[in-house]
């Protein structure tokens, strides 16, 4: 038997595997036998699958619905216990929307036909008193409780809290557990149905790898071999030719990309702007072809990149090279030739009207606020633009042209647009040498510190000295910083002014105290440009420290112009780290049209300056009530006031009456040199030591 048994079994098997591979035509059976296997094994588990789905999606949405109850529960008690307590409308409006949010979802949950058996009978007859007839309750009571007075509202009150943190929380977390143990038992069918349908998979895939696939693999092999052994070789050999062809063209076009295009916007470079502009035609049978040549630069990039770091200033770029992209035709060539400067030339026939709408556009959309990080920022744009015509204009003149009009834009406060005219040579050529003056005198040590007193406005004390810049011109005398100020922005000096006035104060301060006057403190302003140096904080405490001083001796006077030119986000968070550093903050020329009231909410202030606009109407009766209503606002914020520009006795008088606790002015005395102000420190001493006497 066992010879008969060895023999019998692989004539069995040589039978199988020949019928299989010399007759593969048949197959197309089996494929229809799988088929009809496969799609009654997926019919049948899709539709249990929906069915178990279904109910997850049910069960899930009613834990969800107990858990807005168990929210809603809280909230009216918030809202209800807000009402008692202050009788405020937004409680009893909370109140009302809560109450009848709990009582709409309860009537929902209670209408639904889908609700599981056990959730019915757990809702509407488990307990004393079962969770609907507790839900209804809660929430006509929360309804009733801003008609309700006296000791009823007090009953009220202390029975929906006791339901909303004891009978009904508990009441909901039972639903939610029971819910969630219908959800246990969900996904365990669920996964029980998975793995069923997984191991019909895998028998159903062995069966067709057994009895279909591999007879055809087979018979289709013998071919394959031999049209294989044929191909090989030259297969390879292409390969081998295609693929050194291929790394030839990737490295020529990364070598062309790379010259011509910036990496980081992927817009063209300087390289390319300048191929292109050479190729621009030099005349048209029909005239000269119109260029219109724009220049874009970012206004305070550089915060971002100081605040945020390098990468979030690459965000910021690659974002500016979308939106010119999305502003620009497809026959407009775009360019980044610096590290925020992009040029556009437009080489249609574009009216002025039509480029000044554009660049409107661009300035607008680059200003628009946007999210690094997760934190706000804002940056903005700067345009200037010239037309020429290709005949006449050539690369350089036309980029010359642009850089004088963005020039113009940046100086006339920056975020507009400006067109090239011929009088800006001159303004430009002017406005250098008063540029070059100024680094002069400033490396010269031509600008002084001026003092302003500070006093009080009940005894005439003197409470401070603000320490103010004037240019001691060899040749034009004292110069008055609104003169002067605007150019040293521009000539980038403004920053190291605003330092040399920190330290000369602080010597200042130093002196006159040693020689025996009480000045218990000064203050300086701060520009735009200061506002945004990041080591603006730890350079004042180092100032401070050199000369052992506190920083509570130093008041940092801050504009709201200031404040927004620097971009918000910027100036705020380096003037609160000033503030947190001990220094006093000021703010100067309050009321001067910007959003006041706005800045108080966030900025960490010890006081703030009256402008004078504020002050010279008094006495007026209009200008006293704003004044009063000013020094109540403070009073209540806790912060100091100073009227600024108290020129006569009257004002005196009425700032005086309204709690004005410090003034400065003309009528105090004017900014003078250190030995002035000595000196008349001298003679209030002497004239306040005479009426002691008298």
């Amino acid at each position: 038997m066992a010879p008969r048994s060895w023999l019998w079994k692989p004539a069995v098997l040589r039978a199988l595997l020949k019928i299989c591979i010399s007759r593969p035509q048949r197959l197309w059976r089996r494929y229809v036998i799988a088929v009809i296997f496969v799609a009654a094994m997926l019919g049948t588990v899709h539709a249990v699958s929906l069915k178990s789905v279904r109910m997850l999606e049910t069960h899930a949405e009613l834990v969800s619905i107990a858990g807005d109850q168990r929210m809603l529960s809280q909230r009216i008690l918030f809202y209800m216990n807000r009402y008692a307590e202050t009788g405020s409308q937004s409680g009893k409006d909370g109140l009302a929307a809560s109450a009848s949010a709990f009582e709409k979802m309860h009537r929902e949950l209670s209408a639904r036909t889908d609700l599981p058996a056990e959730v019915r009978t757990y809702y509407s007859e488990t307990g004393e008193m079962p969770l609907d007839s507790l839900t209804q309750r809660f929430a006509a009571m929360a309804i009733y409780f801003p008609q309700s007075g006296g000791t009823e509202r007090e009953n009220i009150r202390e029975q929906l809290n006791f339901w909303a943190k004891t009978e009904l929380l508990d009441r909901l977390d039972g639903m939610v557990a029971l819910l969630e143990g219908r959800l246990a038992q969900q996904l365990l069918r669920l996964k029980r149905i998975q793995n069923a349908a997984f191991v019909s998979a895998v028998i159903v895939l062995a069966i067709e790898a057994l009895l279909i696939f591999l007879p055809a693999q087979i018979s289709v092999n013998r071919s394959i071999r031999r049209l294989e052994r044929r191909k090989n070789q030259l297969q390879a050999a292409f390969r081998r030719m295609q693929a050194r062809n291929q790394e030839l063209y990737q490295a020529h076009k990364s070598l062309n990309y790379a010259a011509t295009h910036d990496v980081l916007t992927g817009l063209a470079n300087r390289r390319a702007l300048n191929s292109y502009m050479t190729r621009l035609p030099q005349n048209s049978a029909e005239g000269d072809v119109g260029i219109c040549l724009l220049k874009i630069d970012l206004d305070y990039f550089k915060s971002v990149n100081d605040m945020l770091g390098h990468a979030a200033g690459d965000d910021v770029l690659v974002r500016v090279a979308r939106l010119l992209r999305k502003h620009g035709k497809p026959d407009d060539f775009i360019a980044r030739i610096g590290g925020d400067e992009f040029v556009m030339v437009i080489t249609s026939r574009a009216a002025p009207r039509f480029v000044e709408t554009l660049a409107d556009n661009i300035v607008r959309s680059v200003s628009e606020p946007l999210v690094i990080k997760g934190k706000p920022c804002r940056i903005g744009a700067s345009i200037g633009y010239t037309f020429a015509s290709s005949s006449t204009a050539t690369q350089d003149q036309l980029l010359l042209e642009a850089d004088l009009a963005l020039y113009r834009a940046k100086r006339g406060g920056r975020g507009i647009v400006c067109r090239y005219s011929e009088e800006m040579r001159t303004d430009i050529e002017t406005r250098n040498i008063l540029f070059e003056e100024i680094r002069r005198g400033f490396d010269e040590g031509q600008f002084r510190p001026y003092i302003q007193p500070q006093v009080c406005t009940g005894t005439g004390r003197l409470l401070g000295g603000e320490i103010l810049v004037r240019w001691a011109h060899p040749e034009r005398g004292v110069i008055p910083p609104a003169l002067f100020m605007a150019a040293a922005d521009e000539a980038g000096l403004l920053n190291q002014i605003d330092m040399l006035m920190l330290q000369e104060g602080l010597d200042l301060l130093e002196r006159v105290r040693a020689g025996g006057v009480a000045l218990p403190r000064i203050s300086f302003n701060a520009s735009p440009a200061t506002l945004r140096d990041v080591h603006l904080p730890d350079r004042m405490m180092q100032a401070v420290k050199e000369r052992y001083l506190s920083p509570s001796d130093v008041t940092l006077e801050v504009l709201e112009s200031t404040v927004v030119e620097s971009g918000e986000d910027v100036a705020v968070s380096i003037v609160n780290r000033i503030a947190d550093s001990g220094f006093n903050v000021f703010l100067d020329d309050f009321g001067t049209g910007y959003a006041s009231i706005s800045t108080l909410s966030h900025l960490r202030l010890s006081g703030l300056k009256l402008d004078r606009s504020l002050i010279s109407p008094v006495p007026e009766n209009r200008a006293e009530s704003i004044i009063g209503a000013l020094v109540g606002l403070t009073e209540k914020l806790g912060m100091i006031i100073v009227a600024e520009g108290v020129e006569s006795s009257a004002q005196l008088d009425v700032v005086r009456d309204l709690g004005c606790q410090i003034m400065q002015g003309f009528l105090i005395a004017e900014p003078m040199p250190e030995d002035a102000f000595v000196a008349w420190y001298r003679d209030r001493e002497t004239q306040a030591e005479e009426a002691r006497l008298a």
